[in-house]
């Protein structure tokens, strides 16, 4: 709504200066942070007084309660403060003409909601582990699937695209590329290392059932690594911050030409999406760092796994996703690895999964691994940038 007071820079203006997009992105970030601390401390007391807390009682892994037994009375659910400050922030700072923004705010919201009834359904008693695996698959599989029919039906109706950068440097094809309406959405894989073209290939209507897969994924990778104190978010925020510059880089039609990558339209504005994630998380870590004042619960952690997916997908940066979140895929791979190799071989790869408290099995301080993947995850999140000039 802010891009609005640009309308005015007719009769005033420096009310311009709202039409840059880098303005609004910082504008979004610091608005998301600041909604994030000041609403937090009441927040969290309010959480405190309806007995909205954590159960850290592992029956099954007497080695980790003990670990975690000072965390006993945490407040949980702090994803409701998460999404709400970045959802404020995108609301107010995103052009609202843009339709990719209002879907990546439907897939916060979306997952965000099922994040909310699964920490609900834990705190009622109802399930000490929430909603079943199966029904909590389900619910994201249709909310995914709703992702992605949106996605491909806006495309054929022209609200948004992708296309290949032009062919030449000179002054005409950027122009011819700036001046293209209507666009669509190739289901060509990009791949990195490679040019845009033919090497890339066309998966067609496969291309859907991908971006599917990848919401799910990456929605329960985030999810998965959820387990220690500012673990989730801090690097959330990395990944975050790195495709907030790729779908800047993507929507602008000479740094697409440039760098060789498909151009996106509507992706300058998806870039101010990821810098409110970043603020909204910062804001949220004020809280969250260890020892934690408030966890995030499945509300925020499904919420930012499927709001990465879904700027992986706008961008046409999908496989680069696996880089910049590595730590995510790793921490999910480690519960594949643990559970495959226990029903077939009857042993476990790793003390306890996922993979972080497996460091914590031998001897690592919480803050020691949480600080320490967090650096990984920035050296990840930088060498996923680089990506952008092997093309």
């Amino acid at each position: 709504m802010i891009r609005y007071l640009a309308l005015a820079g007719e009769w005033f203006g420096p009310l311009r200066v709202f039409e840059s997009t880098t303005l609004r992105a910082a504008l979004a970030t610091v608005l998301a942070f600041v909604i994030a601390i000041i609403l937090g401390p009441g927040f969290i007391r309010r959480l405190a007084g309806r007995q909205a807390t954590e159960d850290v009682s592992k029956p099954d892994a007497q080695r980790l309660e003990e670990l975690h037994g000072r965390k006993k009375g945490t407040p949980t659910m702090g994803g409701i403060l998460l999404v709400a400050a970045v959802g404020v922030s995108i609301i107010l700072c995103c052009d609202p003409t843009q339709p990719l923004v209002w879907v990546g705010l439907l897939v916060l919201l979306g997952f965000g909601g099922l994040g909310f009834c699964d920490d609900f359904w834990k705190l009622r008693g109802w399930g000490k582990q929430g909603l079943t695996k199966r029904h909590k698959f389900l619910a994201e599989s249709v909310l995914a699937l709703l992702t992605v029919i949106i996605l491909a039906w806006g495309t054929q109706a022209g609200w948004f695209g992708m296309t290949p950068p032009p062919p030449g440097d000179s002054e005409g094809d950027f122009e011819r590329v700036t001046n293209q309406t209507s666009l669509i959405i190739p289901t060509r894989l990009v791949v990195p290392f490679t040019k845009w073209n033919s090497v890339n290939p066309d998966l067609g209507l496969g291309y859907w059932l991908f971006a599917f897969l990848i919401i799910v994924a990456c929605a329960n990778a985030v999810n998965l690594t959820d387990g220690l104190d500012g673990l989730a978010g801090g690097c959330t925020a990395m990944v975050s911050l790195t495709y907030a510059f790729l779908a800047y880089v993507a929507g602008n039609a000479i740094a697409a030409a440039f760098f060789r990558i498909p151009m996106v339209p509507g992706a300058a504005e998806i870039s101010i999406y990821g810098a409110a994630l970043f603020g909204g998380i910062l804001g949220f870590l004020w809280f969250n760092a260890n020892p934690a004042d408030v966890f995030m619960g499945d509300t925020g952690s499904l919420a930012l796994g499927a709001a990465l997916a879904f700027m992986a997908i706008v961008t046409k940066h999908e496989l680069t996703l696996v880089l910049a979140g590595g730590i995510f895929v790793f921490e999910a791979l480690s519960v594949i690895l643990q559970v495959g190799s226990f029903r077939l071989l009857g042993r476990r790869l790793f003390r306890i999964a996922p993979f972080h408290h497996h460091l914590e099995y031998n001897g690592w301080k919480e803050n020691h691994v949480v600080v320490r993947l967090w650096i990984i995850s920035i050296i990840l999140s930088i060498m996923s940038l680089g990506l952008l000039k092997m093309h």
